[in-house]
């Protein structure tokens, strides 16, 4: 792409050529059979659609042109009274794929309803376990062997995993939420590191359950914001231990989970606890449960302010924590996330904000994208595949804190972040 160092400024139809950036205004997103309101002209049917459309003036935008306006095309004799057949030909193909596109939008906006009920239904029933457990329900273990087994069964079946945000994050039910995330995210990495059926259920055990230690904790302790002194933090760093005597009573509780249940927040540097154990001595369960649960509380701290964006958080892991870390396992937690990972808020390249909604397993840089317009009705918002449109690409990824409220509320965008899986 050339570089042109101009502002972007207002031209006529008749001088824009193949190559030339544009922004519509003045037309809405349902008057004109373009997916976006501003795109890269490919073609001089294009140019001819949009005079067609009565489109005089549209705004040039340099920086993202390959080539400037020209001058203004001399026309030859008197418009033509009917359409041209080829221009009528792109017209219409554009139109159907406009059409086409908006179906598959509203089929893959229900199915992502349908994953976010599921999710927080899930929730409710870790909620509901979690509380039969701590009760010494001997029926509790029984559902929750069950839940995992089903998540398990998922990972290991023939299809591949996607990772999908969902938006259903309650503040009451934070702590079954962060287990549910950690769950997700520790199976799938367990299963792209060739776990048996039976670790991955250790696994799946260990993480649902990681933080059941907390439980015996003041809850006013476990929200308290900032630094804690060295006596609460003590009491904090007891969890895990206090863990492994709450899930040890039933003898239906996997060894192995025990195991990553005490060592959850082991670090391979020796600088975790209980134990200041160091890699070597840390079970390969324990060493991914440290990674989810890492990831996960960088996402969503106790103080929103202090929340890292997904993106900033696996860029923080491996730039600034990288030797907390098993050496093997953090580079293919990364690739399992994606490089842009779900709630990421990006920059694409024709100017547009949006929202990584969903992982593509087959191309990391390509994500589905919920993107911002205005023109559009939130309830009717496009959702990109980045991997569709060959022209469009993310630029860079945004902080919530930079973008206006307007942008915030249209995106939905949540100080948490929630985690689900579905089939592709």
């Amino acid at each position: 792409m050339a570089e042109f160092n101009l502002p972007e400024y207002r031209v006529s139809v008749d001088q824009l050529e193949p190559g030339v950036f544009i922004r519509l205004e003045n037309i809405r997103w349902f008057e004109h059979p373009f997916l976006f309101n501003s795109f890269k002209i490919s073609s001089e049917q294009q140019i001819a659609i949009l005079r067609d459309l009565g489109i005089k003036e549209v705004i040039c935008v340099p920086e993202k042109s390959e080539r400037l306006p020209g001058r203004p095309r001399e026309e030859s004799g008197p418009p033509p009274k009917k359409r041209p057949v080829a221009t009528e030909a792109a017209m219409d193909s554009l139109w159907r794929k406009k059409k086409a596109q908006a179906e598959r939008l509203q089929k893959k906006r229900e199915h992502l309803a349908r994953c976010e009920e599921r999710y927080a239904a899930t929730v409710k029933n870790v909620s509901a376990i979690t509380q039969g457990i701590l009760a010494e329900r001997v029926s509790s273990m029984a559902e929750a062997a069950k839940l995992v087994a089903d998540m398990t069964e998922f990972f290991l079946s023939d299809v591949e995993s996607t990772l999908h945000l969902v938006n259903v994050m309650n503040q009451g039910e934070r702590i079954h939420f962060h287990a549910m995330n950690v769950t997700v995210l520790s199976l799938m990495l367990g299963h792209k590191a060739g776990m048996t059926g039976q670790e991955m259920n250790a696994l799946g055990m260990a993480a649902l359950f990681h933080d059941i230690g907390k439980a015996r904790i003041e809850k006013k302790l476990l929200r308290k914001r900032g630094t804690l002194s060295p006596a609460e933090r003590a009491v904090v760093e007891r969890h895990p231990r206090m863990g492994v005597e709450i899930l040890a009573r039933t003898s239906d509780f996997p060894a192995m989970a025990l195991e990553a249940v005490a060592q959850h927040h082991e670090l391979a540097d020796g600088s975790g606890y209980p134990r200041k154990l160091t890699l070597d001595a840390i079970g390969t369960a324990a060493r991914i449960l440290a990674l989810a649960d890492t990831y996960d509380n960088h996402c969503n701290h106790p103080d929103p302010l202090e929340s890292y964006t997904p993106y900033q958080a696996l860029s923080f892991m491996f730039t600034q924590q990288k030797e907390l870390f098993d050496p093997d396992l953090l580079p293919l937690f990364i690739r399992c996330l994606g490089v842009y990972p779900p709630g990421t808020v990006v920059q694409l390249s024709n100017g547009s904000i949006g929202l990584v909604v969903s992982v593509n397993p087959e191309n990391q840089l390509f994500p589905n994208v919920l993107v911002h317009a205005p023109d559009i009705p939130k309830k009717s918002a496009l959702i990109i595949d980045l991997a569709e449109e060959p022209d469009l690409t993310i630029e860079k990824s945004i902080r919530l804190s930079h973008l206006p409220g307007e942008i915030i509320d249209y995106l939905n965008l949540r100080s948490r972040i929630s985690y689900s899986l579905d089939a592709s």
